[in-house]
């Protein structure tokens, strides 16, 4: 897509014509107004969007508004309870998830399955909005939201049937010991579903290509190659049942989160008018993303794994 000398192309259009790299000559969206020359000049009254709780931040508030409520990444209810589906939820079991970030998911486990969901999301500010979040919706119990350390890391052994983690152990060091520790946690044929960005094989660790990857362009992190996690799953007691490159699928999701923000109008318009710096980041942060998986540097793989019985794990501590 271009644009002609002296137009320019409605804001949602120009977004995705850069996001796509269609027009080169548009490096960033303009979220200071979404009119050329050629749109109506009458405009209803602008929105005023509502104050940020005590337990938002612009970061969260922009997450949601992109995402959707209760969520801080692409997919919403529909990835999280597809990951979930081999499980074979009822109210009978127990889940641990595993990265629980704002809790929309969480969420959505026990109200579609009415199990008991134990959140777990090292991001204090992510934690915080999560567990109020749980508050008001009156499933605080339910669907607790609390916030660890991964080397604090040590739950009770035999206390939950599912384990989901979904895009959050890129962010962890020490992921060998934190898939031994969710086997020690799960019962006898328990389940885990995982899905998280991790490296192609030829991109070393340290490689510069990986970097200003995390939340934040600071944040630190660890990305494994998919041999990797093959082989600890096989080195630990599980029967790894999935090992899936869902890269195509995700990125359809990155982009499809984008689009049905920028075409929306209304509240989401104008909260990008409102903190337009955190939309930018926001942008910034998946258009790196999805450079990443363009170039092959990173993909998104999904793994389900059953743990088998025995006691295999206990002879490796």
């Amino acid at each position: 897509m271009t644009s002609g000398p002296g137009t320019k192309a409605p804001w949602r259009l120009r977004l995705k014509a850069w996001w796509e790299g269609e027009d080169v000559s548009v490096p960033m969206p303009s979220f200071k107004g979404v009119g050329g020359v050629s749109e109506p000049k009458l405009e209803p009254p602008p929105l005023i969007i509502p104050p940020l709780m005590p337990w938002e931040t612009e970061e969260t508030r922009i997450q949601e508004q992109v995402w959707g409520e209760g969520y801080y990444k692409p997919g919403g209810e529909d990835h999280v309870l597809g990951l979930a589906k081999p499980f074979g939820l009822n109210p009978s079991l127990t889940v641990m998830e595993f990265g629980s970030g704002l809790g929309g998911g969480t969420r959505a486990l026990v109200n579609e399955f009415g199990v008991w969901v134990n959140g777990l999301e090292p991001t204090a500010d992510l934690a915080k909005a999560g567990r109020e979040l749980s508050v008001k919706a009156g499933l605080e119990k339910k669907a607790d939201i609390i916030r660890y350390a991964p080397e604090g890391f040590e739950p009770k052994v035999g206390s939950v049937d599912c384990i989901l983690s979904s895009e959050s152990m890129y962010l962890v060091e020490d992921k060998l010991k934190l898939l031994k520790n969710f086997e020690r946690a799960l019962k006898p044929r328990g389940q885990i579903s995982i899905t998280d960005f991790v490296r192609n094989e030829d991109v070393d660790v340290n490689d510069q290509k990986l970097q200003g990857l995390g939340l934040h362009p600071e944040d630190q992190t660890f990305f494994a190659s998919g041999e990797e996690y093959v082989r600890w799953f096989r080195e630990l007691n599980f029967d790894l049942r999935v090992n899936e490159d869902i890269t195509e699928r995700y990125r359809k999701m990155v982009m499809e989160g984008w689009v049905d923000f920028t075409q929306a109008g209304g509240e989401k318009a104008a909260h990008a008018k409102a903190l337009p710096d955190q939309v930018v980041k926001e942008v910034q942060l998946w258009t790196r993303r999805v450079a990443a998986m363009d170039a092959g540097h990173i993909k998104v793989m999904r793994y389900y794994a059953i743990k088998l019985g025995g006691t295999k794990l206990m002879s490796n501590w």
